[in-house]
């Protein structure tokens, strides 16, 4: 029914953590905000996520592609919260590749796939994951462009964070390198030489962008009240989920 995984310092070892940790940051952001009992539905269900997923149980990234966006839309019919029916697509996007992502890349065999159609959809899936973190879930693209960010805290907080010229200028070279980063990375992916580029150097950069953003957040003025654990632990999952799945990728090839 599971199988209990290596824990070591190799690349698909610290995969796996990467995608743990990545569910337990959003239990743990969810349980902040519950105000019922129920509320600790997201709770519960991100974690058992992220352990069905580390401990390989059979059918698991099926059900959590599905059961994420799925639970939202249950839990936003019954108590009447529209936006919960939008955010749900979201959650599809977001956590389906995190889901698939770490066992396309180590050619897991219970997928079924070929080693060329495995690829293929790992590329499709990471580059879907990236481009969501930066241009929708990230705050380094307002950063860069306005110097500003507003985001809303679980509990209906709204917080306007600002930068200063030093670090807007930080937030402007972050997401050049991010993008970069993804059009080397769909680039090289795909067949395309770009001298001695591969497409891990692509998602190293965009792991690096993405880990700026988080990193700017942080240290903004005005930023809502955070856990530091809980961030550190999301800051190096993030990295870990986008740099490396290609990096395996590229050692399998």
């Amino acid at each position: 029914m599971y199988t209990m995984p290596t824990i070591d310092f190799s690349a698909k070892s610290l995969l796996g953590l990467s995608q743990l940790g990545f569910f337990l940051c959003f239990a743990y952001w969810f349980g902040e905000a519950t105000e019922t009992n129920s509320d600790y539905i997201f709770s519960a269900f991100f974690v058992a996520s992220g352990l069905a997923l580390f401990l390989s149980v059979p059918n698991s990234r099926m059900g959590v592609t599905l059961g994420v966006p799925g639970l939202m839309i249950v839990m936003g019919l019954a108590t009447g919260e529209n936006e919960m029916l939008f955010w749900s697509i979201f959650m599809l996007v977001m956590f389906g590749p995190v889901a698939y992502i770490p066992a396309l890349a180590t050619g897991d065999p219970t997928l079924g796939l070929e080693e060329d159609d495995a690829a293929k959809r790992l590329g499709v899936a990471w580059v879907l994951f990236s481009l969501l973190m930066i241009f929708m879930m990230s705050s380094i693209v307002p950063f860069a462009m306005d110097g500003e960010y507003a985001e809303e805290s679980f509990d209906g907080i709204e917080y306007e964070m600002t930068l200063d010229s030093t670090q807007q200028t930080i937030a402007q070279v972050g997401l050049a390198v991010g993008v970069l980063g993804t059009l080397v990375f769909i680039l090289t992916a795909f067949g395309v030489e770009l001298g001695p580029m591969l497409s891990w150097h692509g998602g190293a950069m965009t792991a690096a962008s993405l880990a700026i953003g988080q990193l700017l957040w942080l240290t903004s003025d005005g930023v809502m009240p955070y856990n530091i654990v809980a961030e550190v632990v999301f800051i190096l999952s993030l990295v870990g989920i986008t740099s490396l799945p290609p990096c395996i990728a590229n050692r399998n090839s």
